[in-house]
């Protein structure tokens, strides 16, 4: 009996388990040996990595840029790569390519292929990020079993992650500006090469983790982190549909919540499927809601491993990516590798496996996240019979006049199909705009979303 009483005891503490903050050793290491957000600031021991040294200043002003334009001129214009790697050398870096780059350029021998970069770590966040980031490191931790985070705000919840829970938190809370409105367009490219415009959006998105206006008690009583209110542009057909997204640090408390507005039925409804893998229509189905942006969504289907940092190269820097037009960008079967700078950095991986009991049709994947730009990376899913199933990649550069580590847009590969889908492509768009101040919360509602769908 005693050892029955004994065992609930503990079944009762470990229920819903916190993890704590970090110790005040490694807190007093922020800013000194880790940057702010936790990134080694040493370089590697080969020198192939370099140290950390302050990222692109806001100064920065490479020729071609225009302020509040909606993209940013690439600073490294002048780089030459250091080597390019295909099929007949990808074995001699297979340790620091994921699964799914390796597949790829075994797939397409002499059409894909990996050009490496000079590593460049221009990430920079505003001082009062980085502080936060610092006070996170001794105040944030997470709860239910790492589902839920507390004692949070505006900075890196947690700049030495113990957990894959944590290094997952730390993509889905990273830094990417307070209030910003995204403008591109989405494109479906299906085996044989036909390429479908599937959306044009005009995303609003704010962030009330980082608002100035709010501290640490304020943001917990809201518990609400990010909002995206989405007008669609284009095709034709879908002018005029909308969608409202609410993502909360709480899920279990206060769960993420989709509404979608039809212009046909002239009302909003409520999208209960919207989450794990339901497929995203306007990706043509190749994207499932919990790849946007590599994981997103509630954390609770799968175990979180974290298992370490490793060296990988990984998509970096891509000031031209970002502004090459869909005709350039978009090649028959795959994207055209020759406009994707590669570099080598540090990554943090987690490994997700599938709780018992939980269903998806990816048991097993894999997330690569970067150090220094926290959501920015590579991700890879395997399927129930163990193949490689998808393979998607974010890649990053910094918009150094606004001191905003930016990772987007991203596109995903399904190996069982060969189709792919490359998200916001803004060139010929008006780009990312930055603001300022956020707009009131009035504006994040299905209300809001109707009127909006209908201007």
């Amino acid at each position: 009996m005693k050892s029955l009483i004994g065992a609930l005891a503990i079944m009762s503490l470990t229920a819903g388990a916190s993890h704590a903050a970090v110790s005040p050793q490694e807190a007093a290491a922020l800013g000194k040996t880790l940057t702010p957000w936790g990134a080694t600031v040493a370089g590697n021991a080969a020198g192939t990595i370099p140290a950390y040294t302050g990222g692109l200043p806001p100064s920065t002003h490479p020729e071609g840029f225009k302020s509040d334009s909606g993209f940013w001129a690439n600073p490294y214009a002048s780089d030459k790569p250091l080597f390019i790697i295909d099929n007949k050398n990808v074995a001699q870096y297979a340790d620091q390519l994921s699964e799914g780059t390796q597949e790829l350029i075994k797939r397409f021998p002499g059409s894909y292929t990996v050009t490496v970069y000079p590593s460049r770590r221009s990430a920079r966040y505003p001082d009062w990020v980085n502080q936060n980031s610092i006070a996170n490191a001794s105040r944030c931790k997470t709860i239910d079993d790492g589902l839920a985070v507390e004692g949070c705000f505006g900075g890196v919840p947690f700049p030495t992650p113990k957990t894959g829970h944590e290094v997952v938190w730390n993509a889905q809370l990273h830094y990417r500006g307070a209030s910003l409105l995204l403008t591109g367009q989405g494109w479906y490219v299906d085996a044989k090469g036909s390429k479908v415009l599937t959306n044009g959006t005009s995303a609003a998105t704010d962030s009330q983790y980082y608002n100035k206006a709010l501290d640490v008690d304020k943001f917990a009583s809201l518990g609400l982190y990010q909002t995206f209110l989405n007008i669609y542009t284009a095709p034709a057909r879908n002018v005029g549909e909308g969608n409202l997204i609410r993502y909360y640090v709480n899920p279990n408390k206060n769960p993420n919540a989709t509404w979608n507005y039809s212009p046909g039925q002239r009302r909003v409804r409520r999208a209960p499927d919207a989450e794990y893998d339901f497929p995203v229509s306007t990706s043509g189905g190749a994207m499932l809601y919990d790849e946007i942006y590599m994981f997103s969504g509630k954390q609770d289907r799968y175990d979180m491993k974290y298992l370490g940092v490793k060296e990988m190269i990984i998509p970096y820097n891509n000031y031209d990516w970002a502004q090459t037009t869909p005709a350039n960008l978009l090649a028959d079967k795959h994207p055209n590798p020759t406009v994707m700078r590669w570099e080598l950095h540090r990554v943090h991986v987690v490994e997700l496996t599938l709780k018992p009991g939980m269903r998806h049709v990816q048991p097993k994947r894999r997330l690569y996240y970067d150090e220094d730009i926290l959501a920015a990376g590579m991700s890879d899913g395997w399927d129930a019979s163990g193949k490689l199933a998808k393979s998607i990649f974010l890649p990053s550069y910094q918009m150094y006049d606004k001191q905003i580590p930016f990772a987007s847009p991203f596109w995903i590969y399904d190996f069982a199909t060969g189709v792919y889908y490359h998200s916001s492509i803004s060139a010929g768009t008006k780009g990312v705009k930055v603001f300022d101040e956020l707009k009131p919360l009035t504006f994040f509602t299905p209300e809001s979303l109707a009127r909006q769908s209908q201007r």
